[in-house]
């Protein structure tokens, strides 16, 4: 007999349920709608030899997983992760999440690409990985940092260069 028949009915359709509202809480969207992701989190839940100690976690880092791995492949081919969002749309998402204020894009949006330009491609990328819902721990794996505390301070950096480019253009307005 194999651990997943002696589980019962409700607590596989409370792992469902666990599944379901870890994949909905990510903020990133890609062609996988966040059922699908929940659905192969079981699935892959199903094909283990010996069950997880901790069910539920091990069902958030395989979903956190799967976002990583699919975020990774829309990258490789060049696409984005929303595939809603247009370009525009992904800048102003990026400022804000750096600056910490959605209400600083209706005084800037027309300067959004002059504030992007004060940073790097790498910097763009972990912006884009926070502003896209990963967190610190996601995002050092899949940037290649050892630790959490570097993506920490980089996006704290990033963020000061931002707002330092947000006062700049702020006050080279009122100036005028």
């Amino acid at each position: 007999m194999t651990w997943q028949s002696e589980v019962s009915p409700e607590q596989w359709a409370e792992w469902q349920d666990i599944a379901r509202r870890a994949s909905k809480a990510k903020k990133m969207h890609t062609s996988l709608g966040p059922e699908d992701y929940a659905a192969s989190a079981i699935e892959r839940l199903l094909e283990q030899k010996e069950r997880p100690i901790n069910v539920e976690a091990w069902l958030r880092k395989t979903i956190n997983n799967q976002y990583i791995d699919r975020f990774r492949k829309i990258e490789a081919r060049g696409g984005v992760s929303h595939r809603e969002w247009s370009d525009e749309r992904w800048e102003e998402e990026m400022i804000s999440h750096a600056f910490g204020s959605p209400s600083i894009m209706v005084a800037i949006k027309d300067q959004v690409d002059q504030v992007l330009k004060v940073l790097n491609e790498k910097e763009k990328e972990l912006l884009i990985l926070a502003a896209a819902g990963f967190d610190n721990h996601q995002i050092a794996v899949y940037a290649g940092y050892r630790t959490n505390k570097i993506v920490a301070t980089r996006l704290a950096q990033i963020a000061l260069k931002v707002r330092t480019e947000v006062e700049k253009i702020s006050s080279s307005n009122h100036s005028k």
